[in-house]
């Protein structure tokens, strides 16, 4: 346990015990997630006015990818505590499937966490959501006196390392999904999709993933053409869009900026001739239209890429941009793992390491937010080409607003008794000045 948490003087050992995408099968993870709910139930009611139990503190992390139960428990009765985890929770079909969870204790489990946040251990690297599910599994772990201190402290831990990473690195900041891919290319020859009209046309997973990029993205006019009116209401209803039935099609083509097909259709949806007709009607100021078909088969005769005005993109394209930003994700690994391990390793060394971290945080976010404050300011007064003496105004912009506070009170030292000396000494050691008073070294 890392000496932030009170397990260090106490005496305990944190355990993982999980299974994953690595090493099961989708049905076997919702088993596990069902028995990881009995087992918070059941030690939850055991903890009710009893006195310390083997197992302190628990959580359990579930998504769809995997089931991980983090406990903290007494040394002493480790590997019956570990068993018992197992034999309620890891169980399909009658049997504890001991092949396909894993078991990892202390810096091991901490470290696993922190990748796992960082999105590092998905299905998708770097993948966002994940840091989320991390959170909220350990903003409240269950606890036998209410406390849960141990693993709140292993969560901040993996918050850290999340957090670091997503400043520090590329990965993540590449889109990793057919539906944001497809997302990226309509943004890519149409510009500013805000104003557009949009047309996704089937409601299952792909059309699922695609109206919530869609809805990320602050699109507004958005329609789900579906073949279940129930289904496209689902999903419409999620994002503020309107529906519309698949005969409604070639009206909807008149006005769209933006089609995106993902049917499971196996004949096309989109034929030659109802986008000529749909040309037709289409006014001049509407512009081109663009047709991104994510479905297999194809929703799109193929023949409707020779049209005049149409752009059509198929599933190819969309993988092939995919791979692009994967390879450009999994170079981004190696420094994410670095990240990770100095995280992790620093907190385990002493809390003073870990609130010098924690410092450090405070001080990328705050620069951030001047960088961002200063820059959309500078943005709004920049009219025409940007000159020299512009980028001179907003780097001195930035700079000075970077120093204001610190000068303040560099200033006002002198008040501080017994101070002055430590604050002017910290200042020259952080950014490598000459004491006042001594010579300034030559350059």
């Amino acid at each position: 346990m890392p000496k932030t948490t009170p397990a260090r003087e106490t005496s305990a050992t944190l355990l993982v015990l999980g299974a994953s995408h690595h090493t099961s099968s989708v049905e076997r993870l919702e088993s596990f997630a069902r028995g990881a709910e009995r087992l918070r139930r059941r030690f939850e009611d055991s903890w009710e006015g009893g006195s310390e139990p083997p197992i302190r503190e628990m959580t359990v992390l579930a998504t769809c990818n995997r089931v991980e139960i983090y406990a903290v428990v007494d040394p002493a009765h480790e590997d019956a505590a570990a068993r018992l985890i197992a034999g309620e929770v890891f169980v399909h079909a009658e049997s504890v499937c001991s092949d396909v969870s894993y078991q990892l204790r202390d810096a091991d489990a901490i470290r696993h966490l922190a990748r796992v946040a960082a999105g590092l251990d998905s299905v998708v690297v770097g993948e966002h959501q994940i840091s989320g599910q991390v959170a909220r599994a350990f903003v409240k772990p269950s606890s036998w006196n209410g406390e849960a201190s141990a693993l709140r402290d292993v969560g901040r831990i993996a918050a850290r390392a999340s957090g670091r990473v997503r400043q520090e690195t590329e990965l993540g900041r590449h889109s990793a999904s057919l539906g944001t891919v497809a997302l990226d290319l309509a943004t890519d020859e149409l510009g500013d999709l805000e104003g557009g009209s949009i047309v996704v046309v089937g409601a299952g997973k792909m059309g699922s993933l695609v109206c919530s990029a869609l809805g990320r993205a602050g699109a507004s006019r958005i329609t789900v053409a579906n073949r279940s009116a129930d289904r496209a209401r689902e999903i419409a209803s999620e994002i503020g869009a309107e529906t519309a039935a698949l005969d409604q099609i070639p009206s909807l083509l008149e006005s769209a900026s933006v089609v995106i097909t993902a049917t499971t259709s196996d004949e096309p949806t989109i034929s030659e001739a109802a986008v000529r007709q749909s040309l037709a009607e289409r006014e001049d100021t509407v512009g081109p239209l663009l047709i991104i078909d994510l479905a297999i088969p194809r929703d799109v005769d193929p023949a409707v890429a020779e049209l005049e005005g149409i752009r059509l993109l198929t599933l190819d394209d969309v993988k092939s941009r995919l791979d692009r930003h994967m390879s450009l994700r999994l170079g981004e690994v190696g420094p994410a793992e670095a990240v990770v391990d100095n995280v992790v390793d620093t907190n385990l060394r002493s809390p003073e390491s870990a609130e010098v971290e924690t410092l450090i945080t405070q001080l990328r976010r705050t620069t951030e937010q001047i960088r961002d404050d200063e820059v959309g300011r500078w943005l709004g007064s920049v009219d025409g080409p940007v000159s020299q003496e512009d980028v001179d105004r907003l780097t001195r912009s930035i700079v000075n607003k970077l120093f204001h506070t610190p000068m303040l009170r560099l200033r006002g030292a002198e008040e501080l008794n017994g101070r002055h000396t430590d604050l002017v000494d910290a200042v020259s050691e952080l950014f490598d000045l000459s004491h006042p008073g001594e010579p300034t070294p030559p350059e």
